[in-house]
């Protein structure tokens, strides 16, 4: 299940590739904590990941769209 945060955060990784959390957070008008949360959970769940620079990317998985009715 997806959180309101969760999709904000995805949705703002989309269009703009590389961010760090910092950046995140500003745009979201969230606090640091949650976001840093939030990005640790999809880098778990394998839908994100942290580069060398500390900025967060979304897997290639996720930059397709989804397909209905297909697991």
């Amino acid at each position: 299940m997806t959180t309101s945060l969760e999709a904000d955060v995805l949705a703002i990784l989309r269009p703009g590739g590389m961010l760090t959390a910092d950046t995140i957070a500003l745009n979201l008008n969230a606090p640091k904590w949650r976001v840093v949360r939030v990005l640790h959970a999809l880098r778990d769940n394998g839908d994100a990941f942290q580069n060398r620079r500390a900025e967060w990317q979304i897997t290639a998985g996720q930059r397709r769209p989804a397909r209905q009715g297909v697991r």
